[in-house]
């Protein structure tokens, strides 16, 4: 009963065919049956919003880990808004242009600036509040939102000092869970790992696998709470991200760290053939060398074969004249019989008495 495997080519994907009746004949050999790797599980996509705004945006048609120029855009022309209108006195309508940009960049959260495009649309809702009679308070909790995000910004003017020592927040070691082994996080913006130091409140993270974006979004870090789980797909078992980066190396083949595939094998091109080795989660065996059938054999083959019609005609002729001699000395008039030996040939070597 034949076993199925998993094929992972390692050479060049226009090459495959060319060694496919190598790879049907190592896997027949062993009693195997190839097939291809099962799909990686799905990047990050975002769902149609409709418009936002006076822009359409049709987010089935952004890319997993496309950047999306028209939603920054729309953001970044409404902080700007803000700003102009602030600076007018204008407060309904720097609050109306900060409340469009936080709706599109929740609605975009594969952006990577995420993390600081929040914390301008905070300050700028902290400037709106301070102005505001008894808004300081409001203000000071948004700039603490900001801070957590970014990290505190530098005091313009010393009338402010105090203020900016009030908004820094405590960090603490935080591990974040639910990561493939391999899989890279971005955390507010900045390449990390797990554990990771931060701050309370709420935070923007992205999640990268072999270069896809795998998951992208907000969360909200408790003061009590000393781990994040992100919900990001679970690698699929037997995919390429499983057993990918399995790879040859000094003679040997290492099979992927952490694969979970129960049956696969490592494949390449080689000089007259390829090689082969059968592996299992995070162990594999011993690498076979599989050579095909070299051309140049069959000529050879076949210069012999057309030397027999010769060879027999000459045995007959050595016979005949063997046997008249034999004759005239009364060989054959011996009544005893004469032991003798068989030798049967097989095209690669000879056997007495024995054929293989």
């Amino acid at each position: 009963m034949s076993q199925t495997a998993v094929l992972v080519w390692l050479s060049a994907s226009s090459l495959l065919p060319t060694f496919r009746a190598d790879l049907d004949a190592f896997a027949h050999s062993r009693l195997l049956r190839l097939e291809a790797p099962r799909e990686n599980a799905a990047p990050y996509r975002v769902g149609s919003v409709g418009s936002v705004g006076s822009v359409g945006i049709d987010r089935d048609r952004v890319g997993a880990s496309a950047y999306a120029p028209d939603a920054v855009a729309q953001i970044e022309g409404s902080l700007e808004e803000a700003r102009s209108a602030a600076a007018s006195l204008e407060q309904g309508r720097a609050l109306g242009a900060l409340e469009r940009a936080e709706h599109v960049l929740r609605e975009h959260p594969e952006l990577p600036q995420s993390a600081w495009l929040m914390a301008e649309i905070l300050e700028q809702s902290a400037e709106l509040e301070n102005a505001a009679p008894d808004g300081a308070l409001a203000a000071n909790a948004l700039r603490k939102r900001a801070a957590a995000l970014e990290g505190p910004r530098a005091v313009p003017f010393s009338d402010r000092a105090a203020e900016s020592e009030a908004i820094m927040a405590d960090t603490r070691a935080v591990s974040v869970e639910g990561l493939e082994p391999g899989d890279a996080l971005e955390w507010d913006g900045r390449q990390t790992s797990s554990p990771l130091s931060s701050a309370p409140g709420e935070h923007h993270a992205r999640v990268m696998r072999r270069e896809r974006l795998m998951w992208a979004g907000w969360t909200v870090l408790l003061a009590e709470q000393a781990s994040v789980r992100l919900p990001v797909p679970e690698t699929i078992a037997c995919s390429p991200d499983d057993i990918g980066h399995g790879h040859f190396v000094a003679g040997r083949a290492v099979a992927a760290a952490h694969a979970r595939c129960d049956s696969y094998v490592l494949s390449r091109a080689r000089e007259g053939g390829i090689e082969a080795a059968l592996c299992e989660r995070e162990q594999c065996g011993k690498v076979i060398v599989w050579e095909h059938l070299q051309p140049s054999v069959a000529p050879a083959a076949a210069t012999k074969k057309t030397l027999w019609p010769y060879a027999l005609a000459a045995s007959a002729a050595a016979l005949t004249v063997t046997g008249i001699a034999l004759w005239q000395a009364g060989v054959f008039e011996r009544s005893e019989p004469t032991s003798h030996e068989v030798w049967v040939f097989n095209g690669q070597k000879q056997q007495m008495g024995l054929s293989f």
